[in-house]
């Protein structure tokens, strides 16, 4: 009985902890940053996105082009690094085959 009563308490517990658990959430493998710029290529604001999951932004979120950077910095565990340069062209951003000329 006393046996019975053990089990089903450890199934209970077992339950709960399954049921009441935080969702897990994985660690990004990079950093991103991510700057906007006017037509002259001025930078405008700015968005930060760290290995632990902390967010920096300042400015505006929008503008003529942007370029978003990734690194594995210091504290991801892993990925890439990679420069890549957007243009908005009204609708959505266009991938570019490297850094723009202004267009003002």
């Amino acid at each position: 009985m006393q046996k019975m009563v053990r089990l089903s308490i450890a199934l209970l517990l077992l339950i709960a902890s399954a049921t009441f658990a935080p969702p897990a959430k994985a660690t990004p493998c990079t950093q991103t940053f991510t700057y906007y710029y006017d037509c002259a290529l001025n930078q405008v604001g700015e968005k930060d996105q760290y290995c632990n999951g902390s967010v920096y932004t300042w400015g505006q979120l929008s503008g003529a082009f942007k370029e978003i950077e990734t690194d594995s910095g210091p504290y991801c565990t892993c990925g890439d690094t990679s420069d890549t340069w957007y243009q908005w062209n009204g609708t959505s951003w266009v991938l570019l085959s490297g850094p723009p000329s202004p267009t003002c």
